[in-house]
């Protein structure tokens, strides 16, 4: 199955913040307790299978969003939750994702992109230390993903 990959025509992605990432990486992170729908580019409510059979009609733009908070050492699956259940249940091996690099992270926060309630600890922290740019790619930030 090939999935369009409109995610190249992605501001960020011409200014060098998007890459693919492993499945197995991403699949690790996602928020489990997320609503059971999800909603389009539009704004439409859907079941995932509407999810999936949108993906295959009109592609994927917007990249996985993995937020980090640099200062709480936490990080999660910001935006894709939905995204990335259909995907890993069709074999999508590797998947576009930027970081937003924030001082913290979570659920507890107001600018969250999901309702769901996860959040993972990075007691090692990340290969940065301080926030350079709002967005990066994985692989500048993630020790697994250098």
């Amino acid at each position: 199955m090939i999935i369009k990959e409109k995610w190249k025509e992605h501001p960020l992605y011409k200014q060098g913040k998007i890459e693919l990432v492993p499945m197995s990486f991403v699949w690790k992170y996602w928020g489990r307790d997320v609503s059971p729908s999800a909603d389009l580019m539009d704004g439409t409510i859907v079941t995932l299978d509407t999810l999936w059979q949108n993906l295959l009609k009109e592609g994927l733009y917007n990249p996985l969003i993995m937020r980090v908070g640099l200062k709480s050492k936490t990080f999660r699956l910001e935006a894709g939750n939905h995204r990335i259940q259909v995907l890993h249940a069709h074999g999508v091996e590797m998947v576009p994702v930027t970081v937003q690099v924030c001082e913290d992270c979570g659920p507890h926060l107001t600018d969250t992109m999901t309702d769901a309630t996860h959040n993972f600890d990075a007691p090692e922290g990340f290969l940065i230390s301080e926030i350079t740019d709002e967005y990066m790619k994985p692989s500048e930030v993630f020790k697994e993903l250098s």
